[in-house]
């Protein structure tokens, strides 16, 4: 029988149990508990076995490598180094429901012989190290615990049973460990990786100064700790420091251009610089210059996003060509594809594409707002307003639908319909909805050409104009139709 066969076996005993347990007698729960209780007895053994197998293994491969003399003598003493998964989630916006301590491990260290006067304790070390490859941090952390009390000086002992700490949620513990290891270990590879802990666990605090010095410090010991560049990258985004974070980030893909996450984290911090100036001219790392059919789906979407915000509509274009062809269920894979389609060649081809998009999410508002919105600017106002009328039949406070049937209603010249639907917008809680009311009720006033009520309207915009970008255009407009031109001139930045 393969070993795979018969753990399925073992499963389908325990699954069995599970599912008799609450029909069975009391004599038959008493022989359904034997039965757990030799399933326990033969996963203990199984685990025991695989832990004599995996010190067997990691000695042979530790061996091979150092007679072939793979091994630098400070990478020997030392378990994984780890980076900033936590914190990373908010980026990757990936399992935000898991735990907040799991890490990331992107380099791996082959753990050293113990030092010669510890060498009885070798067979605790092994042990807590194979509980700890198996995630058993428990049993990790008390194997460890037991190895430091008798041998407090074997500096990869307590470094592993730091780490068991922090998995169990001793950050406490875990972070007076890698405190007194960043601060007495002689082996710069331990300091640096000490302070990387020690980063990791002030930035989920959200202490992002000390966790960035923390990260710095780590860099000082190791300058090739690339997960502590990463997260030193990391910390600024997140502490909204755009371009050292892009700074840090680029010297990190000079090594390892084609990390995604690194990719994305860039992608982020321009996005977050765009926002902060307008102005501020970026080159991306050659592996972002041009979307590939090489980059994963997330990369592409963060390309598509960040060239949508910069008005490079050819690239997102491509981006979100990849993107529906390879996940051509997707529907806003084809709704992106189809806006952007929209904005470089016109309604003819996009409508098809944004079709398929409401197709797969009929649901879907946006796609259908999206629809109404070309068919709006091509003229066909009836139709456009048939689309904004299908969501408001869903919805009648939908601000979409409302929202277009105003601009719906200016194209007609309905201008009383589309005051009164716009003023509503101007009694919403919130912020963003009354900005956009005030912004149709300026266009309104300056179709009826009454410059000073539509620049008082605009003005009332500006908190939000980063969403509003014809304001200024439309304000320096009234200034010049009041003779106040020059009023305006900071709305333009030189």
């Amino acid at each position: 029988m393969k070993i795979e066969e018969w753990f399925q076996v073992l499963r389908s005993k325990a699954e069995t149990i599970e599912e008799q347990w609450s029909d069975a007698s009391e004599q038959e729960r008493l022989q359904l508990a034997d039965q757990l209780f030799y399933l326990r007895q033969v996963s203990d053994t199984v685990v025991d076995l695989w832990l004599q197998f995996e010190e067997r293994l990691s000695n042979a491969i530790r061996r091979v490598k150092e007679m072939e003399g793979q091994i630098s003598p400070e990478e020997k003493s030392v378990p994984a180094a780890e980076s900033l998964s936590a914190v990373k989630a908010t980026i990757t916006m990936t399992n935000e429901q898991g735990s907040a301590m799991e890490k990331t491990e992107k380099t791996s260290y082959t753990p050293a012989s113990p030092p010669k006067e510890a060498s009885a304790y070798e067979p605790k070390f092994r042990r807590g190290e194979g509980f700890y490859h198996l995630r058993m941090y428990q049993d990790a952390k008390k194997c460890f615990a037991e190895l430091i009390e008798e041998s407090p000086d074997w500096e990869s002992g307590r470094l592993y049973y730091a780490y068991s700490l922090l998995f169990c949620e001793e950050q406490e513990g875990a972070f007076r460990e890698f405190r007194l290891l960043s601060r007495s270990a002689s082996s710069p590879t331990v300091v640096a990786i000490s302070y990387n802990a020690i980063g990791c666990i002030l930035a989920e605090e959200q202490q992002w100064l000390e966790a960035a010095q923390a990260f710095k410090l780590s860099l000082e010991a190791k300058p090739d700790q690339e997960e502590a560049r990463y997260n030193l990258a990391l910390c600024y985004y997140l502490d909204g420091d755009a371009q050292e974070a892009l700074d840090e980030i680029e010297r990190y893909m000079q090594k390892d251009e084609h990390d995604w996450e690194a990719q994305m984290l860039w992608l982020r911090a321009a996005q977050q610089l765009q926002a902060m100036d307008e102005e501020a001219e970026l080159t991306p790392p050659p592996s972002l210059q041009l979307p590939t059919r090489e980059l994963d789906n997330d990369t592409l979407q963060e390309m598509a996003s960040l060239y949508e915000s910069v008005g490079n509509y050819h690239r997102a274009q491509i981006c979100y060509h990849f993107l529906s062809e390879r996940l051509p269920k997707a529907g806003w894979a084809w709704h992106g594809l189809a806006w952007n389609t929209w904005l470089i060649v016109g309604t003819k081809r996009a409508l098809t594409l944004l079709k398929k998009a409401i197709t797969l999410s009929p649901e879907n508002d946006d796609f259908t707002f999206s629809y109404g919105w070309m068919l709006l600017f091509d003229g066909k106002v009836d139709q456009a307003m048939a689309a904004f009328r299908h969501i408001l039949e869903r919805d009648r406070d939908n601000r979409l639908g409302q929202s277009g049937m105003i601009s719906a209603y200016e194209k007609l010249g309905e201008l009383a319909s589309a005051r009164r639907l716009a003023k509503d917008f101007t009694d919403d809680q919130d912020p963003y909805v009354r900005a956009l009311g005030y912004f149709h009720l300026g266009r309104l006033a300056v179709v009826e050409e009454n410059w000073r009520l539509a620049e008082q309207y605009f003005q009332r915009t500006l908190t939000h104009a980063e969403h509003f970008r014809e304001v200024p255009i439309y304000m320096q407009l009234c200034a010049t139709k009041l003779g106040e031109a020059v009023r305006n001139k900071e709305l333009f930045p030189s």
